[in-house]
């Protein structure tokens, strides 16, 4: 009977003791999921990654951005191993230029949205303003509000909460996205908001005018849509060769990575088609 007693009072002492570590435990946890990460890239670089990733609406941090980008660029190296040892050159130049070439293409995607929703957004404030409320009211009520904007309008709203003038949040706002239109919003909204009177009238006209910019650029960008896809064809038909021709024979790759003739003739033609797609590029990018 002593025995089973004791051994009752040691399950309870220890029941106790785990039930206080796993609380310890759990608590420790929680305070380390609150706390920021310290930064690892340099102020510079962040900022310019962070910049970048809120133009392509990528909801990451710079150090995981660039994370991704090196296992992305291993994983194209262990591709080209795989395939070809003689590869493992390309297919390193091919990760290190995904990665920026990805952000890229989703900011064109991401400015085209944010263009095309100024417009409503000065609606937007047209509509508060006539109901006798303010700009700020209205950027604070936007705020809320789902759509390409979403988060530029929250970051404004945070700052005008915390006591920054209009006009240098809407200057800081322009900044931070140098989109067609948004410059002219923000300028706008600062005038109607210092100058005073009927705010109403110039906005809507300048969303109207706004509205047919943004038409007459989505009209001359249907109108180059044969001419991008053809420039991505012919750009990309070099690189598709190369890559059949080496799987096909893969003694011919080894002149280009091999002997230094092949390697100046290698880097002449990378530096080609980079100049070539940009070039391409320039061309066919709708205004």
């Amino acid at each position: 009977m002593t025995a089973r007693v004791v051994l009752v009072l040691l399950g309870v002492v220890l029941m106790v003791v785990l039930v206080r570590v796993a609380r310890s435990v759990d608590t420790r946890r929680r305070v380390r999921r609150l706390q920021a990460p310290a930064p690892v890239l340099p102020e510079w670089c962040r900022t310019a990654i962070a910049t970048r990733l809120a133009r392509a609406d990528l909801d990451v941090t710079p150090e995981t951005a660039v994370r991704w980008w090196c296992v992305g660029i291993a994983a194209a190296a262990w591709a080209a191993v795989v395939l070809t040892p003689s590869l493992v050159v390309l297919g390193v130049l091919a990760g290190i230029a995904g990665g920026p070439v990805f952000v890229a293409t989703r900011a064109g995607g991401a400015d085209r949205r944010v263009r095309a929703a100024v417009p409503d957004v000065l609606d937007g404030v047209v509509a508060q303003v006539r109901v006798g409320g303010t700009v700020t009211e209205a950027v604070h009520a936007l705020a809320a509000r789902p759509g390409p904007l979403a988060a530029d309008l929250r970051r404004l709203s945070a700052r005008l909460q915390l006591g920054a003038p209009l006009a240098e949040a809407l200057g800081l706002w322009a900044d931070e996205r140098p989109v067609p239109g948004v410059r002219a919003a923000a300028g706008a909204l600062t005038l109607v908001t210092t100058v005073g009177g009927s705010a109403s009238g110039p906005l809507e006209g300048l969303a109207a005018s706004l509205r047919a910019d943004t038409a007459a650029a989505g009209e001359a960008r249907a109108l180059s849509a044969q001419a991008r896809v053809s420039a991505v064809v012919v750009g990309l038909a070099p690189l598709a060769y190369l890559a059949f021709s080496t799987m096909a024979d893969p003694g011919s790759s080894r002149v280009l990575v091999a002997t230094t003739p092949g390697r100046v003739c290698l880097a002449l033609g990378i530096a080609l088609e980079a100049i070539a797609a940009w070039w391409m590029r320039a061309l066919v990018r709708a205004t």
